[in-house]
């Protein structure tokens, strides 16, 4: 019975592991934020940005607004609030 148990218990945190792993890749602000983190270190520095936008000086200007702890790079969760808030929210439903 205890084998039994045990490999349930690793077929289910394996399916899990993978599923979250696969979540992370679908995740389109995940995808461009590893694609302007030049150096692959899990954080984009002002620099970065400017490098991989069309309009540097927007980048610029953008920074400070998405640096919510102001310790100079963006975190992942940083860059995702950021396009959250860029997006507009959907119009109410008609009653």
């Amino acid at each position: 019975m205890k084998k039994t148990t045990t490999l349930a218990t690793v077929v289910a945190v394996t399916l899990m592991g993978s599923a979250l792993c696969h979540a992370q890749a679908a995740d389109p602000k995940k995808k461009q934020f590893d694609k302007i983190d030049a150096d692959k270190n899990g954080a984009v520095t002002l620099e970065e940005m400017k490098a991989a936008a069309k309009d540097p000086a927007k980048a610029e200007k953008s920074f400070p607004r998405l640096d919510a702890d102001k310790n100079g790079s963006l975190s992942l969760e940083e860059w995702s609030a950021g396009s959250a808030k860029k997006q507009k929210p959907a119009a109410p439903a008609a009653e």
